[in-house]
């Protein structure tokens, strides 16, 4: 090989070096990114309501968090109950022939117990703040309503003292 080609070889070499770099380090960026908005697993996001409670005192924040916790754990067969009737109404959807009544009631099923699993935390929620102090109670509805959880009409949100 002439040194002429071996320069050649090794330009054409470098510039394709650095489109791979460019390529691995550009898919990196993109895979964080991705990976940063993805949303958490699970049922809703427990993140919202631990944003809302950011502004009461921590014991009331830790009994908010313990209410909650219990009534998730007591929730489980719920739960279960909800996704059993959900797979149950995917599996009656794509059969060949389709039973509405059957799918009505398997979705009946599912709501009913989505309704139950929300009322129940809901409930532990407005228990703990049932006892909380009137400012903890309106920075928690603040919290809550910030996060989306709890949306609530103008009129109903405290108006901050104007001089």
């Amino acid at each position: 090989m002439s040194s002429r080609t071996l320069r050649i070889v090794l330009i054409v070499s470098l510039i394709l070096n650095v489109f791979v770099i460019g390529g691995v380090v550009g898919a990196a960026i993109m895979w964080k990114r991705v990976d940063a908005q993805r949303p958490l697993a699970g049922i809703g996001r427990p993140a919202r309501l631990r944003q809302a409670a950011e502004a009461l005192a921590p014991e009331n924040r830790r009994a908010l968090r313990q209410a909650v916790r219990a009534a998730a754990q007591s929730l489980k067969p719920e739960v279960e109950r909800a996704r059993g009737a959900r797979r149950e109404a995917g599996r009656l959807l794509v059969q060949p022939e389709l039973d509405r009544a059957a799918l009505d009631a398997t979705l009946g099923r599912a709501r009913a117990a989505d309704i139950a699993i929300r009322t129940r935390l809901e409930t532990a929620v407005v228990d703990v703040a049932s006892r909380l102090p009137a400012d903890e109670r309106i920075a928690l509805a603040e919290g809550l309503d910030r996060s989306g959880t709890l949306r609530r009409s103008r009129e109903a949100r405290p108006q901050p003292n104007r001089p």
